[in-house]
């Protein structure tokens, strides 16, 4: 692309990126306006700074960590002197004034105006915590052009937060998280201008937060791993002094194995209990029916708010499967007392009562979606990990709600879907007066829980899928859907991902593509398909009660030597999503500055998904190898991770399941565990494949040239039998080889040299749903040949 030059131009957040390269509008996220003129100032020795309603904490604390990235910058030490008086070349102004460190809390002023100009640098806000986002903003577009040299280009920014709740759970229970590894995620966070950090505490598996008044929790339930309270302390103040908020989960009623380890009498069953190593969903259930269970958690609670200054306090309350419940005489006697009808309304009057504590203490309760219930207390906050329709239902009902659903990053999927994700997602227009064309039912079959079950409707030009019990959305297919068509394919976004149908109505039968994995799929007629229902958009009222949205990081297949890997740089587009204009949009822009966002992670703020990646693939290279096998072998190791993802949704989870590997004691130690999400080159593949596809000839060069590097860095493959823990790379490694080769033939098809009529079955036979490696090329190659045949 050519780049354009101006005299004084200005961006706003709907103008393409030019570069990939750090240029000024490689900002993520992107600012609300940003305006440019040519030029820019230059620091090699000292930058004077003044400082305006900080206090002397926090002011300390963020120069510090100013000097530490701009050296990281530069390559070398620039000092930031505080000066009282006299010119400043940065000066910084809250309106707000900080006499003593404050803790964040919700609805915090955020927005900053940061001038880059001849004269000097000047940041101003209403608040400390806006005033950091115009640092890191700042922090973004430094370079170093000349070594030693900042390079600051004069800049106007003015910017905000779309929405005031933008965070990250952290799942320290399945794995535990050690606090340098929770602090450089805080480190990310605030670079990324996120504000909340929802610390998973307690499940199944583990209570992790020591309580002095409750001690059998840890001693009994934690495997001693846990955070002592001092250690809760540093992590709240690092978080405070990086303006982010850290909101507590204590799961209840439901997810309490551990608590039932500890303390069995509390239970439904008061019965021995072991520890929970399985992941999954499990029957324990504190005794609603009993006082002494209301007293643990008013006396938990008082501890932990004396901890924890959020206003927010998060009881989690789902998947509560009310077997024990329903089985306990003293539960029916409860239900019969209150005239209870099921399970819902037992939780619901768990949390009715579990709510005035939490007032009591001065905190609004949290929950996820199962907690929603036309009687729960509307000072009350839902997180949906259920999707939209749940979360518009919530605020429809009245009470605030977050978005989590497509914001799940310990599933592997790829940013382009997270960037779609919106909290306030723009609704297509459905006309149900169209007559309709066909209708189909197809199941996806999964490799662990129930089948999905889908329904297909064409009315008139519309074409709409209902999956299980959610509602008909509008899809897009490659071609106008008739009554005879026999072959065609749909797209849409869903709670497992991107979805891409392949229908096949002669063979009823086809396939669905949730990310990069292929699940077979059957068809057959609809004789009675189910009344169309497609959502609706939420009036302005119930809109505003959506405070934003959160990326979840669940950790049974995340430790913290790969944590990195799964959550940077992709956290950044969620930020981006929660942080900017709606009208931001375009993929293909978003990628070009995560490149470059990847890199600034990695070398300024230290995040570790490069490094974790390198030193993951170390581990499995054998230690009786001389230094240059060993570094040729990690440099093939990190060629091939470039050509393959892990597979996504979760289907790496239910292969584990299959394999009796789905517990607290599988090594996640294996090639695809330090694997990225998502391959930049299979990306570059897929644009170059839909450019020849829409009619670019040239492109075809570009594929082979391509597949040409890919095939070059991949000619030593015998140095993965030389260590043992590498077999099942080396036969990824061959794999990839032959999906090269028949590639490659897929072009002489395409060039008219060969015919070759089975190609397409070939590619596909590379891969195996129960493979935790993907091949994801195989996909747009396969696109490819069936266009040239």
């Amino acid at each position: 692309m050519m780049r354009m030059y101006f005299s004084v131009f200005l961006f706003t957040v709907l103008l393409p990126i030019l570069t990939a390269k750090a240029t000024p509008l490689s900002l993520m996220p992107m600012p609300q306006q940003v305006s440019m003129t040519e030029g820019s100032l230059v620091f090699e020795n000292e930058i004077k700074v003044a400082i305006h309603g900080f206090s002397a904490q926090r002011q300390a604390f963020l120069l510090a960590r100013m000097q530490q990235y701009i050296e990281r910058i530069t390559g070398k030490p620039i000092l930031l002197r505080v000066v009282k008086g006299g010119k400043a070349d940065l000066t910084i102004r809250v309106e707000n004034i900080e006499t003593e460190l404050q803790f964040p809390q919700l609805n915090m002023p955020e927005d900053y105006q940061l001038h880059i100009e001849e004269d000097g640098i000047v940041l101003s806000a209403t608040s400390v915590f806006g005033a950091q986002h115009g640092l890191a903003s700042l922090l973004q577009l430094a370079q170093s052009k000349v070594l030693g040299q900042l390079t600051l280009p004069y800049t106007a920014i003015s910017d905000g937060p779309r929405f005031p709740w933008r965070g990250l759970l952290i799942d320290s229970v399945r794995h535990f998280m050690p606090i340098a590894t929770i602090k450089r995620q805080l480190d990310g966070m605030a670079a990324a201008k996120l504000n909340v950090l929802h610390w998973h505490l307690t499940d199944d598996q583990g209570w992790r937060m020591e309580s002095k008044v409750f001690p059998k929790l840890t001693q009994l339930a934690s495997d001693g791993l846990y955070y002592r309270q001092s250690e809760v302390k540093e992590v709240i103040e690092y978080a405070s002094l990086l303006g982010i908020r850290v909101v507590p989960e204590f799961g209840m009623p439901g997810h309490a194995s551990a608590i039932a380890v500890a303390y069995p009498e509390l239970m439904t069953k008061s019965q021995p209990y072991e520890m929970e190593r399985h992941w999954g969903v499990f029957k324990p259930l504190l005794n609603i029916a009993r006082p002494d269970v209301y007293a643990f958690i008013d006396d938990l609670l008082a501890e932990m708010t004396s901890l924890f200054p959020d206003g927010y306090l998060h009881i989690g309350g789902d998947e509560v499967e009310p077997e024990h419940w329903l089985e306990s005489p003293e539960i029916q006697g409860l239900m019969e007392k209150h005239a209870l009808k099921d399970g819902h309304d037992l939780q619901n009057y768990f949390n009715t009562r579990v709510q005035k504590i939490i007032a009591k203490h001065q905190r609004v309760m949290m929950g996820w979606d199962e907690i929603f219930h036309p009687a729960l207390p509307k000072d009350t906050v839902v997180q949906s990990w259920r999707g939209h329709d749940s979360l518009n239902a919530i605020a429809e009902a009245g009470y605030q709600g977050i978005l989590s659903t497509g914001f799940y990053i310990d599933q592997p999927q790829y940013s382009s879907f997270h960037y779609r994700n919106d909290p306030h997602p723009v609704l297509p227009t459905v006309d149900l007066t169209q007559p309709r064309v066909l209708s189909l039912a197809f199941t996806v079959p999964r490799l662990k829980g129930s089948a999905v079950k889908g329904e297909l409707v064409v009315l008139g030009g519309q074409v709409l899928i209902k999956l299980n019990n959610n509602r008909h959305q509008l899809v897009q297919t490659d071609r106008p859907i008739t009554s005879k068509t026999q072959q065609f394919t749909a797209a849409m976004d869903s709670w497992m991902g991107p979805l891409q149908f392949e229908f096949n109505t002669a063979q009823q039968q086809g396939a669905a593509m949730i990310g990069n994995s292929r699940y077979p799929l059957t068809l057959e007629a609809l004789e009675k398909p189910q009344p169309v229902e497609v959502s609706t958009p939420l009036s302005q009222v119930n809109d505003g009660r959506i405070l934003g949205g959160e990326a979840t990081i669940w950790s049974e297949m995340v430790t913290e030597h790969n944590l990195d890997i799964r959550i940077w740089p992709r956290l950044f587009v969620i930020a981006e999503r929660l942080w900017s204009a709606k009208t931001l949009t375009d993929s293909k822009q978003m990628y070009a500055r995560l490149d470059h966002i990847s890199d600034f992670a990695h070398n300024v703020i230290g995040l570790g998904h490069k490094t974790q990646q390198q030193a993951g693939f170390s581990r499995l290279i054998s230690t009786t190898l001389d230094e240059p096998k060993r570094k040729a072998t990690l440099e093939l190791l990190t060629h091939l991770a470039e050509l393959v993802e892990p597979s996504h949704y979760y289907t790496r989870h239910h292969i584990k399941f299959l394999n009796d590997e789905y517990h607290q004691f599988a090594a996640l130690d294996k090639f695809v565990d330090y694997v990225a999400v998502e391959s930049r080159q299979v990306r570059l593949l897929e644009e170059r494949v839909a450019s020849y596809i829409a009619g670019d000839n040239t492109a075809l060069a570009h594929i082979g040239a391509i597949l040409q590097r890919w095939q070059a860095g991949l000619e030593a493959l015998t140095l993965l039998q030389q260590s043992p823990k590498l077999t099942e790379a080396h036969s990824t490694a061959l794999k990839v080889t032959q999906f090269i080769e028949l590639s490659q033939q897929v072009l002489k098809v395409c060039k008219g040299a060969l015919q070759a009529p089975h190609l397409d079955s070939h590619l596909l036979a590379l891969q195996n749903l129960t493979d935790e490696v993907v091949i994801t090329g195989i996909y747009p190659v396969r696109a490819l040949y069936l266009h040239c045949k």
